[in-house]
């Protein structure tokens, strides 16, 4: 059994995100979005070793882990924790094992990407491979949902449409590689946070997913790009005007389609070449403080090492 494994983890942005208000009784929205995977991610290594009987454990729960972002919470707060518990409760690892998982940070916090989501299914697969459990992808799938919203998604990849609280999952044909920009102002916002005020001040629309898929499924690219659409982007702009301002500094740039992903506040431009994408990088860091250049990705996880 080894005992020591790197994956890397990659975000995700909503190209559709439709949101219902109040429709369930645990907390959550119902919700229709089609996701995608990018290529800006995290990397994480995790090494497994046998607790002795003798010596008390530093930490009593076997879960080491460490972050090279102070905004990471390195306790029971973060998902990538509740992952790695999850597993060692399952199949009695606990206190048999130490679990030490580094994280090493690119994507933006708090920002509607999936950091912590994608990095807390890195946990279930590093854990899955390091213990020799040989999970199923139903087994897996399930102990994600019981995680967060967006872990499944992170398990799968690529493109597919997600509803219910998100875990329900239809994979969709792969977008074809775009070049994408990722730009965010810094500010870090809770989803719960945003989930409440569009309770309070937002718009509930019509779900146009169908028409999405079907633009997806018959390559109509041209059609697809023109109808995307966050319903929670008019919330989270009220808050944050740099939403609106980067979206249509991006345009003029020569961005193809633009919006806000997830609960905000990063925006993602999505661009026909190369050359576009460096000009809407460069040009955007005149109004904006963080800026990547990232693409499609048919994968969200990746073991490396």
């Amino acid at each position: 059994m080894e005992n020591i494994i790197k994956l890397r983890a990659s975000g995700k942005i909503n190209l559709y995100l439709n949101v219902s208000k109040n429709g369930r009784n645990d907390g959550y929205h119902e919700i229709k979005s089609i996701m995608q995977s990018i290529s800006l991610s995290d990397e994480l290594t995790f090494e497994i070793s046998k607790i002795k009987s003798n010596p008390e454990p530093p930490c009593k729960n076997g879960i080491y882990i460490t972050c090279d972002n102070e905004d990471i919470p390195l306790d029971e707060k973060n998902l990538v924790h509740k992952a790695a518990a999850l597993i060692l409760d399952r199949y009695n690892l606990r206190g048999k094992y130490s679990v030490n998982i580094n994280i090493e940070k690119h994507i933006p916090v708090c920002a509607g990407l999936a950091g912590g989501s994608t990095n807390a299914a890195a946990t279930l697969v590093a854990m899955d491979k390091l213990f020799g459990l040989n999970m199923d992808i139903k087994a897996l799938m399930n102990l994600a949902g019981k995680v967060g919203s967006d872990v499944p998604f992170c398990l799968r990849g690529g493109t597919v449409l997600a509803e219910g609280r998100g875990e329900k999952l239809s994979e969709l044909p792969h977008l074809p590689f775009y070049w994408i920009i990722i730009a965010t102002n810094g500010g870090k916002f809770l989803s719960k946070d945003v989930y409440e005020k569009f309770d309070l001040v937002g718009e509930e629309k019509k779900s146009i997913h169908t028409e999405l898929v079907n633009n997806i499924v018959e390559r109509k690219f041209s059609n697809f790009f023109k109808k995307l659409r966050n319903d929670l982007e008019d919330v989270v702009a009220i808050e944050d005007r740099a939403i609106n301002g980067i979206k249509s500094r991006a345009h003029k740039l020569g961005a193809i389609a633009t919006q806000m992903t997830g609960s905000g506040p990063t925006v993602f431009a999505f661009c026909d070449d190369l050359k576009t994408a460096i000009g809407v990088r460069e040009g955007l860091k005149t109004v904006t403080s963080r800026v990547f250049l990232s693409h499609t990705t048919p994968d969200s996880l990746t073991v490396y090492g």
